[in-house]
């Protein structure tokens, strides 16, 4: 209901707007609806999940690129060089737009990735003339219509066929949109969807940002942020609400110091903190994690990503953290990736980005969920058990699982990913804080959700 009057709302917003360009808001979804928070953790399943995000974050390997390095492809074995597109078009658990495309218009899921860099249609038939550098793949130009701004303008893609090798080939089409910063990973070679609407003046700010209002839907915006229009819906209905004699409404995120409609989305507001590490993904420092108060760590690598529903921390770091909490437990192999704490006795989280610092996964359980243990939970141990699993989980990519069990060992890269001592800052952050993205300047900024 929050979103179809937001969307509504943001259509009439931009309509008006003449001072400067208007951004461009998509509606997102969670495919296969929102992440499992059963009463009892379901472990296999979970491991599972894990596995999945260190295959995608595996799927690449640092290298130099003249005085620099840079994030590329790996080759993958028994297949020419680059005769695999990164990411995985239709997959549960990718967060995706309805894209609207030709004449006559036809709809199509885009799904988001923060970990790629190309724009391309995946479909079983290709009629385009114009071959691409990667195999496969042609560089036809079609109508793409714009929601919200209410506009159709041409723009160029990557349309790619499977190989008949390649075992996505019987994966249903769909169309994918790399968000990261950098062409390094860029494997078509073509120029992405958002550089061509500042290129066609379509957007003058070269800046998007994600919003997500609750465990499966969100804002997607490209050329700007939905900070303003989310502040007003959010007055607006609490101002009906209250005309008809309700209580404050429930919501499903809230804004603080909601400003008026004429204030607009003030960019200085938010706090920006440059990209780092090798070049290719949304990669910041967090300059501290506090658990009641107390700073445990410190200088922490992160990368930002979307699509990985848990926040995943290097071994040493997991393990600093949950000792800090009264009473937590590691779980046994196989599932010693995983910690648990007592399920009523929920830590106050807080992480530091320069110099702001924000207290995250402190919310009480979604509705529609059944764990004791808060939004920091991923369900009981076991059935009837006091102890939850937290969704702060141990990483494995670039560690060996060996190595990783020895409690006081030092971790090896492994292919030299340099992801041995990096945060995987996934799905739950976005909840607690509002992220934009600067991809002409490499900037993240932040604001409180």
């Amino acid at each position: 209901m929050f979103l179809r009057h937001l969307s509504l709302y943001l259509f009439t917003l931009v309509s008006s707007a003449t001072a400067a360009l208007p951004p461009i808001h998509y509606t997102i979804s969670r495919r296969g609806g929102s992440f499992p928070a059963p009463d009892t953790a379901n472990l296999t399943y979970l491991l599972e999940q894990v596995k999945v995000v260190e295959q995608r974050y595996s799927a690449t390997t640092r290298t130099f690129s003249g005085n620099k390095v840079v994030r590329k492809p790996k080759r993958v074995h028994g297949t020419q060089a680059g005769a695999a597109l990164l990411g995985e078009a239709s997959r549960d658990g990718n967060w995706f737009a309805s894209l609207h495309i030709g004449d006559p218009m036809q709809e199509v899921d885009m799904d988001l990735d923060m970990l790629t860099a190309d724009f391309w249609i995946l479909s079983t038939s290709i009629d385009s003339e114009n071959p691409l550098a990667f195999p496969t793949c042609r560089q036809p130009k079609d109508l793409v219509h714009l929601p919200t701004i209410q506009r159709s303008v041409p723009l160029s893609f990557a349309h790619c066929r499977p190989s008949k090798q390649w075992i996505r080939s019987l994966l249903p089409s769909g169309a994918y949109l790399g968000l990261a910063p950098s062409t390094a990973l860029s494997q078509t070679k073509t120029m992405s969807l958002m550089p061509q609407l500042v290129e066609k003046q379509i957007i003058d700010t070269p800046i998007w940002s994600i919003m997500l209002a609750n465990r499966k839907e969100g804002i997607f915006s490209i050329g700007g942020t939905s900070v303003a229009s989310v502040r007003e819906v959010e007055r607006e209905t609490e101002d009906s609400l209250a005309r008809l004699g309700h209580q404050k409404s429930e919501r499903s995120f809230t804004i603080n110091d909601a400003p008026r409609r004429e204030d607009g989305d003030k960019l200085s507001e938010w706090k920006w903190m440059k990209v780092q590490g090798a070049e290719g993904w949304w990669q910041i420092l967090m300059r501290g994690v506090f658990v009641e108060g107390i700073k445990i760590l410190d200088s922490q690598p992160v990368v930002l990503d979307i699509n990985t529903p848990f926040i995943i921390a290097p071994p040493l770091a997991a393990r600093t953290f949950y000792a800090s909490i009264s009473g937590s437990k590691r779980l046994s192999p196989p599932y010693d990736q995983f910690h648990a704490y007592p399920c009523f006795n929920l830590p106050r989280i807080n992480f530091e980005f320069d110099q702001w610092n924000v207290q995250v996964l402190n919310a009480k359980r979604d509705k529609g969920t059944f764990s004791p243990g808060g939004r920091f939970s991923l369900g009981r141990m076991t059935r009837g058990s006091g102890f939850c699993i937290g969704t702060i989980i141990e990483s494995r990519v670039g560690i060996s699982t060996s190595d990783a069990r020895e409690s006081n060992s030092k971790v090896h890269v492994d292919g030299g990913n340099g992801l041995s001592d990096v945060w995987i800052i996934g799905e739950p952050f976005y909840r607690d804080v509002q992220v934009a993205f600067h991809w002409r300047d490499k900037l993240v900024g932040m604001q409180r959700a």
